[in-house]
């Protein structure tokens, strides 16, 4: 009986340091757990990080309005009567339609506008005779290059322009006649929602002469627009 009593105390004498040496064996693994780097808890998974530019790849469609000064040259209407240039200035209004491809920061893409005139009409006056040209509307196709940071886009564009004029000299006069001509400027696009852009720039056109008046613009125009 002594030594069924002795065997069931060694017995129970283990057991507990069993059930003790468990219970310390959790508490390390947990404080050492604690100390771990979350990374290391969640393996190889990272958390995403956010882009730090906002996308602008699509299509995007838009209007604008603007301000523009046209200088015509009417130093080709006549040899024997030379005429001075004359500049001018009016508002003017229209659209555009283009389309983006984004890789990381860097967009290139190619946009369409349209713009009408107010009244970009210059007159050039030499003694008794006069000669007028007015700039109607005018369109350009534009290839853009840009570099996203944050919600803005600053942009560079070259591209040609198509202008329907009237005009009157005295050798000739014509309506609705049209000159081809080219493009360039800077301008920047800035997000305010995830699809909508208001935009600002600079654009210089430049177009061949017609009846002998060569006419150039230089407008300053705002927008707004929205992204598919």
């Amino acid at each position: 009986m002594i030594c069924l009593s002795r065997i069931r105390s060694r017995r129970g004498v283990g057991r507990s340091c069993t059930a003790a040496m468990v219970i310390v064996a959790a508490m390390t693994a947990q404080a050492a757990a604690a100390d771990m780097p979350e990374s290391v808890l969640r393996g190889s998974y990272t958390e995403p990080t956010p882009s730090s530019y906002a996308r602008w790849d699509g299509v995007s469609l838009g209007a604008q309005f603007g301000y523009s000064n046209l200088t015509a040259d009417f130093a080709d209407v006549s040899a024997a009567t030379p005429f001075p240039k004359v500049s001018t200035n009016s508002a003017q209004y229209g659209g555009f339609l283009g389309y983006n491809a984004q890789w990381d920061e860097l967009v290139l893409g190619f946009e369409g506008a349209y713009n009408r005139a107010n009244s970009l009409s210059a007159t050039g006056v030499n003694g008794a005779l006069s000669s007028t040209f007015k700039l109607v509307d005018y369109a350009t196709l534009r290839a853009r290059a840009g570099y996203a940071f944050g919600q803005f886009l600053p942009y560079a564009f070259f591209g040609a322009a198509v202008g329907r004029v009237n005009y009157q000299t005295p050798g000739a006069s014509r309506d609705n006649g049209y000159t081809a001509g080219f493009t360039t400027g800077l301008g920047i696009d800035v997000a305010i929602l995830p699809n909508v852009f208001v935009r600002a720039e600079y654009e210089y056109a430049l177009f061949a002469p017609i009846g002998g008046v060569r006419a150039s613009v230089n407008t300053a125009r705002a927008g707004v627009g929205i992204r598919f």
